[in-house]
């Protein structure tokens, strides 16, 4: 059974004006224009893809927490991958193209990046991969408040 949800709440949704305010270029047009960050976007790069330390992944413009550590793994896809998601923190829906699931943050609609299931990894159950942008995401360590933001600054697709 997936943790996802298939309605936003949508009730952190402060609409594109108000986050092309407040959000870096980059992470605008990953959030709220539904771009994508190149693949390998390492901790040396200012990204998550490898990045495993205990804590929250949360949503880089509401701060909505979205996924823990122990939900983390090597997926080997480029990107960084969740087996599952905190209950009701994500959204689905299916993407404009037809072929892939779209992933959003369900508090603020903001994009995340997409979920693939039954890809056979030996996840526990649910068996989805959420591929997910690092510039989607910011960090708290375990034990902290302090935010770690993606700061990746290159192009987006």
């Amino acid at each position: 059974m997936s943790n996802t949800v298939l309605n936003e709440s949508g009730i952190k949704d402060l609409g594109d004006a108000h986050w092309k305010s407040v959000l870096p270029e980059n992470q605008f047009r990953v959030l709220r224009k539904k771009s994508t960050e190149p693949r390998g976007i390492t901790k040396a790069k200012g990204g998550f893809d490898d990045f495993f330390e205990k804590g929250t992944y949360i949503c880089a413009a509401c701060k909505t927490p979205l996924y823990t550590s122990e939900m983390k793994f090597d997926c080997g896809c480029g990107w960084p991958g969740f087996w599952t998601n905190i209950k009701d923190a994500v959204a689905e829906n299916t993407d404009k193209d037809g072929h892939r699931t779209e992933i959003t943050c369900s508090a603020c609609r903001s994009h995340l990046g997409h979920v693939f299931r039954n890809e056979g990894f030996s996840n526990p159950p649910p068996n989805e991969r959420h591929c997910v942008n690092s510039l989607s995401l910011s960090f708290i360590p375990a034990g902290s408040t302090a935010e770690i933001s993606c700061s990746y600054r290159g192009p987006v697709y």
